[in-house]
């Protein structure tokens, strides 16, 4: 898979009917049709054919190369996995600066989704199924790992992308080979490993904002056919902050992010190899990347204040700060038994944050907010794996996770006078604070068996049973209105006094919970395989997955308090994966359909049918399903032509959704973050220049149509909850000396310098506030770097 570019979109019938349903329906019966025809037309290969194809990939010349990948935990082309996936090499993330984030590698995945501040606090959908909620213990359910190394936590998910083997996207349930929290799919980042032959590249780039990036990696032995290392690092920092501040008239936005990591790999007599992995990330930003919008004729959000029209604009009175340190180490021991491989693999991660914030993005003191959190986990995987070329292979391992998080946050509304804000404020003063502490635990044996029942027909088997339990302790204070005084408006959160904030009483809203939860699920898949020939194979996949329960540690009212039940999710897929024209073009398409119960959303509600009463709340939704295709194609037209490209078809829709505590009926709703349409198209054209240098031409272009931010409302009358459909292009001209090791390159993101609602808040109060809050999606930058490889 190559590079390409960002969001587009296209509006939507209100009866969901249409344009969309006909494709999709069209594109389930071209999907039979293709099958039907390979079956009916394929050359019924022998054993030595397919072997030659195996090892050939078919064709010369400009072919286009394998790619392997671990998706099914073994070695193996990405083109003979039986499921849809996308690889991003990491040459190509070096060349072309595409992915510094798994959330910008999203943008080059058909059906898929991202959204995220910066280089923090990502989100990301794959088919329709992933998590907006923002607290620091609700894991989505689109699985991301670090060299195989589950992350729990969604905010320790932005360490930076740099020194890469690849990047593997799955798409549909990964439950039983990479286990919970994988429904909407899995997002696995390898790192590259050290080698005794000695390796590495720098990197400088400089970019709109006054950015700067610098970045490397140095590798080889230390101790001949012993020892090897690896040391690579990044450094990325923004001087000129993105946004201007209309109220303090400074820049914001700016940002400092740098991570380093160590690497070290042993060989340990004739069957024992051992790889030690240590890594640590230090990320902060400074001001805000948020603003609001108004829906009001004369442009008023509240209390006489006119936000800003200009993308660029941004007024906050508060501080908005975020400081973020991470590490973690990673061992993985491979112990060869006879014709068996022993895999072990040792985790450990951490993550602290400590951030401000205004909480009505606005200069008015209405809000603001101090946060502080922290994670740890520990995870243990033993896998046992079986030779892959008898008629039988396997893979069979048990899992263990531990994760603790602590968390403290407060909100306050000052007095006025106190702090710098925009006259107009008729708020009372306000004090709030949670604190809790989260702990999970939980433990899985897993299984997964092929079997060749010929020399064209196989089936994959897995099976995989998991135990989580779940406890929380959580204190929140409320204070009522006016009725707490600050000493010190500097540091408000910990000079609260007087008042009743203290006091339980239905008025103060004081609350304490503490549950605990055992969940125990199995999930499972039966995959078949079918080769037609030696370069047309042919699969279907169910597979039933499930997402952890959890509770709703963001509720700011006693009756949001509840804990919501697991997410399962039944999937239905069948595709083909086929070489054309002597390996120089590659095909795949797949249809696919989601049965979807008790899917867990995040939704400002009412209670009991009051729309003065506005409550949290974190919930099941019954049922829901998912309708799909996705077809990719990637060719190599000349040698000097690389071409990429895809669309993906979706259509979600809620099928029994009632808010809680009679709220209303939002059945027929979408998901969020799940575009009718994403389309790419990417290529890059080498032009040999008479010295043995090269110019290279690539861009790309992403189309994303209209797509929801919030489950409710999905009115028009609340448009900036929606984005309507757009796309990206960006460009890059790159002049490569002789001998291919130094590049130099011109870019240009978002050329057209659309702007774009990269996520939305809903903020909206009937007779206060008329407006939502909007994160802007970044405009158009350009720059230069300089690439060295040696």
């Amino acid at each position: 898979m190559r590079r390409s570019t960002a969001p587009a979109a296209f509006s939507p019938s209100p009866l969901h009917l249409t344009p969309v349903r006909r494709a999709l329906r069209s594109a389930f019966a071209i999907g039979g049709l293709m099958l039907v025809h390979g079956m009916a037309h394929a050359e019924t290969p022998g054993a030595d054919v397919i072997a030659a194809a195996d090892a050939n990939g078919g064709g010369e010349g400009a072919s286009l190369q394998s790619v392997t990948v671990t998706a099914q935990k073994r070695e193996e082309s990405a083109q003979k996995v039986p499921s849809a996936i996308t690889v991003l090499g990491g040459k190509e993330l070096l060349d072309t600066g595409i992915g510094r984030s798994a959330s910008e590698i999203l943008n080059y995945v058909p059906n898929a989704s991202a959204g995220t501040q910066q280089h923090g606090r990502p989100r990301w959908w794959i088919r329709g199924v992933g998590a907006g909620q923002q607290q620091i213990d609700f894991p989505n359910p689109v699985g991301f790992y670090l060299d195989d190394v589950y992350i729990s936590n969604s905010s320790a998910t932005g360490f930076p992308l740099f020194d890469l083997d690849r990047v593997e996207v799955l798409r549909g349930p990964q439950g039983t080979l990479w286990g919970k929290n994988t429904t909407g799919g899995a997002i696995n980042v390898i790192s590259r490993k050290p080698s005794f032959k000695s390796s590495g590249y720098a990197k400088l780039d400089y970019s709109s904002y006054d950015t700067k990036l610098a970045e490397g990696a140095i590798g080889g032995a230390l101790v001949d056919e012993v020892l090897a290392g690896r040391l690579s690092f990044h450094t990325e920092q923004q001087d000129k902050g993105r946004f201007h501040n209309q109220f303090t008239g400074e820049r914001d936005g700016k940002l400092k992010d740098s991570a380093i990591r160590g690497q070290l790999k042993a060989l340990i007599g004739r069957d024992l190899t051992a790889n030690l992995n240590l890594h640590y990330r230090d990320y902060t930003t400074k001001g805000a990347t948020t603003t609001v919008a108004s829906y009001g004729a004369n442009g008023v959000y509240r209390n006489g204040y006119i936000p800003s029209t200009n993308p660029d604009d941004v007024s906050t009175n508060a501080p908005a700060d975020s400081d973020v340190t991470q590490g973690g180490a990673q061992l993985n021991l491979e112990y060869a038994l006879g014709e068996l491989t022993l895999t072990s693999i040792t985790g450990y991660e951490n993550f602290r944050n400590e951030a401000t914030g205004d909480s009505d993005n606005t200069p008015l003191e209405v809000g603001r907010s101090r946060s502080k959190a922290s994670s740890r986990q520990v995870s243990q995987e033993l896998r046992l794996t079986s030779p892959q070329n008898g008629a039988v292979s396997w893979v069979a391992g048990l899992f263990y996770f531990n994760e603790k998080i602590d968390s403290d946050s407060a909100g306050a509304r000052l007095p006025n006078g106190t702090v710098p804000a925009l006259a107009g404020s008729t708020q009372p003063v306000g004090y709030n604070r949670t604190i809790y502490q989260h702990k999970a635990r939980s433990a899985a044996i897993f299984g997964s068996t092929t079997v060749n029942f010929s020399e064209q027909f196989l089936s994959t088997f897995g099976l995989r049973w998991t135990t989580e339990t779940k406890d929380l302790d959580l204190r929140r204070v409320q204070a009522a209105s006016n009725t707490v005084t600050f000493g010190d408006a500097a540091n408000w959160w910990n000079t609260v006094k007087g008042g009743n904030y203290a006091t339980a009483s239905v008025a103060n809203n004081n609350f304490t919970s503490n549950p605990s939860t055992t969940w125990n699920a199995l999930t499972y898949d039966v995959t078949p395989e079918y080769r037609f020939s030696r370069t047309l194979r042919g699969y279907l996949k169910y597979a039933h997955g499930i997402k952890s329960g959890g509770y709703n540690t963001s509720a700011t009212d006693v009756r949001a308090l509840n804990t919501v039940k697991p997410e399962t999710l039944n999937s239905f897929e069948a595709g083909i994966k086929s070489e054309w024209l002597d390996g120089r073009l590659n095909f795949n398409a797949n249809v696919f359909h989601y049965d979807y119960k008790n899917v867990q959303v995040n939704i400002t509600g009412v209670y009991n049918g009051d729309p003065t009463q506005s409550v949290n709340y974190l919930q099941n939704v019954r049922k829901a399903h998912v309708n799909g295709a996705e077809f990719e194609i990637e060719a190599q037209p000349t040698d000097n032509l690389h071409i990429n490209a895809n669309i993906g078809l979706l259509r979600t829709e809620f099928d029994d959704f009632a808010i809680q505590n009679n709220g209303g009926d939002r059945s027929g709703n979408e998901f969020v973050r799940s575009p009718h349409v994403t389309a790419l198209l990417a290529a890059d054209y080498r032009y040999p220049l008479g010295n043995g240098a090269q110019l290279v031409f690539s861009g790309d272009v992403r189309y994303t149509s209209k797509q929801y931010y919030y489950v409710d409302p999905q009115s028009d009358a609340r448009g900036l909850l929606n984005q309507g459909g757009f796309a990206l292009a960006n460009a890059r001209l790159s002049y490569v000396l002789p001998g291919g090791k130094h590049r130099i390159t011109a870019y240009a993101n978002n050329l057209a310098d659309k702007v774009y609602r990269n996520h939305t808040l809903t903020s909206f109060v009937p007779g206060a506030v008329n407006g939502d809050t909007v994160t802007i999606g970044q405009g158009r930058t350009v720059g230069a770097s300089y690439t060295v490889q040696f």
